[in-house]
């Protein structure tokens, strides 16, 4: 719903996606997403995060280093 928190999901697929809700439970249940959904999930972190990007050679999420 507008206004509720925002939580970010990474996939084990290498994509990112925005969800909101009052916890993650519920903007992941508003997302469409059941219980099964979360084994492909690899994590999730609160708000618009841009803290980890792809490695599409290891498959893995790595964290994004400061770039200043």
């Amino acid at each position: 719903m507008k206004g509720d928190p925002q939580f970010t999901l990474y996939w084990l697929t290498g994509d990112r996606e925005i969800v909101e809700g009052r916890s993650i439970d519920e903007a992941m249940t508003l997302a469409g997403y059941s219980q099964g959904a979360l084994g492909a999930l690899d994590f999730w972190a609160h708000g618009d995060d841009h803290g980890y990007e792809w490695n599409g050679t290891d498959q893995r999420w790595r964290t994004v280093k400061d770039r200043s």
